[in-house]
């Protein structure tokens, strides 16, 4: 074998091994998180506090006091989220939800009926979180299931319809809930 081939063969060893580190290919999108575990009630209405997680991932947590439950996506450890938090709407209905630009369903989603919440929220690393499960009666699971150009999509899986209400607290979106009137 010539030296040029030996040279060639080495060069095209490297090329490959340097796609297969950094998982380069025409339209690479990342994987789906993997669904997380579930954990029971994690946090009881009135609760938005509490320590802030710092890995660059979003807190999802539910918690129930009475006959409501509450479920808090906590935006707080994204370093890069700028510009804030807007909620655009909000409509709940039978469709699960996928994952944005993929369109594949999210595994691991608990629940008949969804609540999809639209928000405007330029977050630069284009984070995605969950499913969560909770143990709560009507919130069964949660996730941040698309998150592009500038909006988000969180979606949280019930087991039956409930009178809602979304507010934005920071760099928190809270979800109050319960399956009669919340009476505010």
């Amino acid at each position: 074998m010539s030296v040029r081939n030996k040279l060639a063969i080495a060069t095209g060893s490297v090329v490959l091994s340097a796609l297969a580190l950094t998982g380069c290919s025409a339209g690479a999108q990342p994987a789906p998180p993997a669904p997380a575990q579930g954990n029971g009630v994690q946090a009881a209405v009135g609760d938005t506090g509490g320590a802030v997680d710092t890995s660059g991932r979003i807190d999802i947590r539910g918690g129930q006091h009475g006959s409501e439950e509450r479920v808090v996506f906590d935006f707080s450890a994204l370093p890069e989220l700028s510009g804030g938090i807007k909620v655009m709407k909000s409509e709940m209905d039978t469709k699960s939800p996928v994952w944005g630009g993929s369109g594949e369903p999210v595994e691991g989603m608990k629940g008949n009926t969804f609540l999809h919440v639209y928000l405007e929220a330029a977050d630069a690393a284009r984070t995605t979180e969950g499913p969560e499960e909770f143990g709560l009666p009507t919130a069964r699971s949660a996730v941040v299931n698309d998150n592009s150009h500038g909006t988000a999509e969180l979606t949280v899986g019930l087991d039956a319809a409930v009178d809602f209400e979304v507010l934005v607290e920071g760099e928190k979106v809270i979800i109050n809930m319960t399956r009669g009137p919340l009476g505010r």
